[in-house]
């Protein structure tokens, strides 16, 4: 208590008194501070939980992936099998180790890796193929090697004329591909375009026009023509390229088995 008599004693009990409410306030202020500083051990805990999995799964994953390639080398004479370059070795060895979850993407590093490891073969691996691999999506992936496997590639696009004498594109690309619905396959094309590894020439496509059927026997296509039978439609017939790039991509990521260079084929 203050004593009001005594002005020197009010005075000095005021500055005994300051001091203390200023560390009170001080001390909580601190204490919630605390509070805050010590959530952020835990928040950066629980972010790089998923990493410290990761990491603990390392391991395991180059003894699966060392799985993989005896799998993929089994017929390959031991001599024939050589240290693979670093260059090639490391990045994919990495990428392949965060692939783990799909198999599309796994089996693809892992036949990468196995031609890079024969010495007959490892000359044809570039290492542009591994951040080919690191932009492609398991359904890319399938989308891919469903293209390189067919003997034709038609699309079909599908525009629809305005009032004013204008065309819209209603829907581009329509496909022979049934396993994805065309929005899927339309967003895989132009990703593959982008990587150099499908071309669709413009103003292009198949004399034969009744290799566009199995196109426009997909059920998507129905539906569609179906829905705009009202409006007046364009079909523009066009059709997949591939190129000698994405040849030597296709048969260094996707074909396990060795292909000689003399073989102008390949087969799975």
């Amino acid at each position: 208590m203050i004593n009001s008599d005594n002005p020197s004693s009010k005075s000095d009990e005021v500055a005994k008194i300051i001091p203390e409410l200023y560390n009170d306030s001080l001390k909580s202020a601190v204490q919630e501070s605390g509070k805050a500083i010590s959530l952020i051990p835990r928040a950066i805990n629980a972010a790089l939980s998923p990493l410290r999995q990761w990491i603990a799964q390392k391991e395991y994953n180059v003894a699966e992936t060392e799985k993989l390639l005896a799998e993929k080398l089994k017929h390959i004479s031991p001599d024939k099998i050589s240290t693979p370059e670093a260059y090639i070795a490391i990045p994919t060895m990495q990428a392949l180790s965060y692939s783990m979850t799909s198999a599309e993407l796994r089996n693809l590093y892992a036949n990468l890796l196995a031609r890079a490891m024969n010495v007959d073969t490892k000359n044809s691996v570039h290492p542009s193929f591994i951040e080919i691999i690191k932009q492609l999506s398991p359904i890319d992936s399938v989308i891919f090697k469903i293209i390189m496997t067919s003997k034709f590639r038609p699309l079909i696009t599908i525009q629809s004329k305005t009032p004013n004498g204008g065309v819209v594109t209603v829907q581009e690309y329509f496909s022979w591909i049934t396993d994805y619905d065309p929005i899927q396959c339309c967003t895989s094309f132009s990703n593959l375009l982008r990587l150099g590894l499908i071309e669709i020439p413009h103003g292009e496509g198949y004399i034969d026009k009744k290799i566009y059927d199995t196109v426009k026997k997909s059920s998507y296509f129905q539906r569609l023509e179906n829905t705009l039978k009202a409006l007046p439609l364009i079909h523009i017939e066009s059709y997949i390229k591939i190129n000698n790039f994405s040849i030597l991509f296709f048969v260094a990521v996707f074909v396990p088995k060795v292909v000689t260079r003399h073989k102008a084929e390949y087969a799975l």
